[in-house]
């Protein structure tokens, strides 16, 4: 990859956060939920009352407003966000993260195996530096011990200097 490829993938990650960090502030402690198995009409009595406690929530609301949902082929509701203030940004949000998960989980994989790779080459490399420190410990002890003869000799020969 070109480091101006790169540079940009890069910036467009940090865009990304960015305004996923925005989003996600939306989502005030989600959590995941079901109704209990109940007929269409019984849902949408439900749902009359989800709304009614909108309203009471909201004051202000108009007397029309939005439901927003995350939908898919042939105007299948996924999920409905709402008609709060911030249903409409919910939902896009919701839409971005679906869209934006195949680039996440492939840049998670990317990571990993960077990770791996590094890791891989640092424990080469930590392995080859062990091995010619013990090669230099190894050399310097040889050279210990020749110089402990040659000390030795020169000892042995009347009137030759000692080595320092």
């Amino acid at each position: 990859m070109t480091d101006a490829i790169e540079a940009t993938t890069d910036q467009r990650k940090l865009e990304y956060i960015t305004e996923a960090r925005r989003l996600l502030a939306l989502f005030h402690d989600p959590l995941w939920g079901a109704t209990a198995a109940q007929t269409d009409d019984e849902h949408l009595a439900d749902y009359k009352s989800t709304l009614s406690k909108t309203r009471e929530y909201y004051p202000e609301l108009p007397e029309k407003t939005e439901i927003h949902a995350v939908m898919g082929e042939g105007d299948t509701v996924y999920a409905f966000t709402g008609n709060a203030p911030d249903s409409g940004e919910r939902a896009r949000a919701i839409v971005g993260f679906i869209h934006t998960m195949p680039y996440l989980l492939d840049s998670l994989v990317e990571l990993i195996d960077l990770k791996r790779t590094h890791s891989d080459r640092v424990s080469e490399l930590i392995q080859h530096n062990t091995m010619q420190l013990m090669e230099n410990r190894a050399q310097r002890d040889t050279i210990r011990k020749l110089q402990r003869q040659v000390q030795f000799l020169m000892d042995q020969i009347p009137g030759a200097q000692v080595m320092a």
